[in-house]
This record gives C-alpha cells, structure tokens and sequence, in this order.
C-alpha cells in the first residue's frame, strides 16, 4: 500500500468525526458566555439652575415613563406664565374687537349716500350744490373708505400681538416643564446624585435611572459555520445560572449583527431581550453571563 493510499484511507476514516465535532446545526446556534448588558442607563440632568424643592425617589425605585423625579423651584416661573396670560388675553380681546370696523364701514356707507343724494340733485337741478360742497363729500367717502382698511390692520395688529404673548405663554410653559426633571423611560433608580434643598446648574445630572424590562445580551458567532443573513432578526432564547443551580430562560430576538469580522473569524451578535421580575426584583442582570440560541428554523 503506497502513501497516498494510506493518506485517502485515513482522510475517509477521519472525517465523519470531523463532521460530528464541527459545531455546525442548522437548527440553531449556540453562543456560551454573552454578556448581558443595558440598553438605556442615563443621568438624569437638571435643564435650568435652581434650587431643589424635592427629590421625589430613593435608590432602587422603579419609575414610569414621564413621572416626576425631582422639581426645581418654579416660582418665577409660574408668575412669568401667569403675567404672560393676562397679556395674551388682553390683545385677544383687543383682536376680538371688531367696533372700529363696523363704525368705519357705516361712516363710509353715509358719506357714500350723501355724495350719491348731492349728485342726485344736481343731476336734476345742475348747480344746486356747490362743487366744493361736492369736492368735499368725495373726500368724506374717501377718508371713510381709507378708514375702514386702517381699522382691519389694526385688528390684524392686535391679533398679531395676541399671538406674541402667546407664544410668551407657552415660553413660560416650556420654563415651568424645564424645571419638572422626569424618568425619560421606564426604569430603576440606581443612584440619587442631588437632595431636596440643594442647588444644581444647567446640565448637572440629579440621578441615575436605567432601563431593566428590556436589556441587550452580546456574544460572538463563528463566521466558519454562520452567515449574517442566517442569523439576522431571528428570535433567541437566553439562559442564565442563578444560585443554588437554578437556570431561567428569556425570550429576544437579534436586533443587531456586527458586519466587521474579528480575530478568530468570529463576528458580534446582539439581541434585544424582555426581562421578567420575581417579588419586585429583576431576575436577569446587566454583567451577568448568559448563553444564547438562535433558532434559524
């Protein structure tokens, strides 16, 4: 038996073991030690200066979307709003006022008629009323027709100005809301950085809050054996070791495949999974180790 005889014997024995090593299923993937990671972890900042009236949360709370955290003191800024409405209302009131209008049109509608008689007349009797007589009531109609569109731009100036303080008002609106610092999601409260009485400036972040009803789970895949496209929006299922040799599963789905490939021919797969709570506490953890599956069926 030549060399090459005995190389092709040993490459046909060989490489049915070669295939049942190879991690390869078309079923799923499996991806041992992911990380579990956060999706929104925020400082909560203050958007104006000013002195804190209350924190309203402690480290550990969980907190809706849009509820109030922490109110800056907003007294001026109540006064500005409320000066601000009473001058909105005052140039409404003022656009809303249409007398100068109707009075300009019934001077103008006189004026009109007593031209119109004084032609009249002197159609019938030529020279019954002096010419300057009827100079003097063209002018008259004239100034009354000029004087109803003066009294139309000055309503559209007044309601021009009932819009300005308008707009004043709800610049005072945006300014009380300014200093209302709300959770910007559904989170928990890791850390409460500021308390009631303190002063903070623009920016100064006041607490933590992170997201923990749904969090990322990263782990790398073999380029060898999966392609992008395999893998690519696919649900997963996660599990994790909790003490005492207990394992709990959650349901994802992969929301995110790194397209660059790195050492080893492996490329980063993340999923983006719904986390669940046991007695008020969160059963998967950011740090935590996890095994992913990806079904591919």
């Amino acid at each position: 038996m030549n060399n090459v005889t005995r190389m092709l014997i040993a490459f046909a024995v060989s490489a049915p073991l070669l295939a049942a090593d190879s991690g390869y299923d078309s079923n799923r993937a499996v991806l041992p030690h992911c990380q579990v990671l956060l999706i929104n972890d925020i400082d909560v900042p203050a958007e104006e200066a000013g002195r804190l009236l209350e924190v309203n949360v402690k480290e550990g709370d969980h907190v809706p979307k849009d509820a109030l955290v922490a109110q800056l003191n907003n007294q001026q800024a109540l006064l500005s709003k409320v000066a601000a409405e009473l001058e909105r209302d005052a140039a409404q009131t003022r656009a809303d006022d249409d007398i100068e209008v109707q009075y300009s049109i019934k001077s103008f509608e006189l004026a009109e008629t007593e031209l119109n008689n004084d032609v009249e007349i002197n159609r019938r009797q030529p020279g019954s009323v002096p010419a300057t007589e009827i100079r003097r009531k063209q002018l008259d109609r004239t100034r009354a027709e000029l004087q109803i569109g003066r009294s139309r731009l000055d309503l559209k100036v007044a309601q021009m100005t009932a819009d300005v303080q308008n707009a004043a008002v709800q610049a005072a609106e945006d300014s009380i809301q300014r200093r209302r610092i709300v959770a910007p999601f559904s989170g928990q409260v890791l850390q409460v950085y500021r308390q009631s009485n303190e002063w903070v400036n623009i920016g100064e972040p006041v607490l933590r809050v992170v997201q923990m009803d749904r969090l990322y789970v990263d782990g790398f895949i073999s380029g060898d054996e999966y392609n992008v496209v395999d893998i690519a929006d696919r649900p997963v299922t996660v599990e994790i070791a909790l003490a005492r040799g207990r394992k709990e599963t959650f349901k994802g789905q992969v929301v995110f495949v790194n397209p660059i490939v790195q050492a080893g021919n492996r490329y980063r797969v993340r999923a983006e999974v719904e986390n669940r709570q046991e007695k008020d506490q969160w059963l998967l953890n950011p740090g935590s180790t996890a095994t992913m599956v990806i079904h591919l069926q």
